[in-house]
């Protein structure tokens, strides 16, 4: 009886740490063909920064998403966020971000999605690993971690992110 209950006390602090961890957003297995269409969208967003490529990155957000909470210099939320930014901003936070860089990646991690209709909302926590040249040629490297909610609107053209808000 003491060992169980010891592993339930492991879990639960595991799971609150963090630790234990629900699906991510590339192991994802889509319920049916909704599910597998976002999801391939989403997906378009650490792939295209794992290519460097702002184009990829922007080919989810509809022409006037918004983007709430997000800190155009960091790319994570923050209390000194704008309320809002554009599509166009978000392109030039991007473009910095690759420039600055010298290797970047994104994890997304704890991914659940909901679809009704031509609606859907996916949550995940994101994480961006971004290196960079330090002053006196050792690297360095800074980890951004957000939860972000997507919510997404069925176009003639795929789904597209209509809003992006980051906690």
């Amino acid at each position: 009886m003491r060992h169980r209950s010891l592993t339930v006390a492991i879990a639960l602090a595991l799971a609150a740490s963090g630790c234990v961890s629900g699906s991510s957003l590339e192991s994802y297995r889509p319920k049916n063909q909704d599910e597998a269409l976002v999801v391939s969208m989403l997906l378009r967003i650490p792939n295209g920064i794992k290519a460097r490529s702002v184009e990829m990155i922007l080919q989810p957000y509809a022409e006037d998403v918004y983007v709430g909470n997000f800190h155009k210099y960091l790319g994570v939320a923050g209390p000194t966020a704008p309320l809002s930014i554009s599509k166009r901003d978000l392109r030039g936070v991007y473009t910095e971000v690759f420039h600055g860089a010298k290797d970047i990646s994104m994890d997304v991690k704890n991914f659940r999605i909901s679809v009704s209709g031509d609606r859907a909302v996916a949550e995940a926590r994101t994480e961006l690993l971004s290196k960079f040249e330090a002053a006196r040629r050792e690297a360095k490297q800074q980890l951004f971690v957000n939860d972000v909610t997507w919510r997404l609107r069925r176009t003639p053209a795929g789904w597209k992110i209509v809003e992006e808000i980051w906690q």
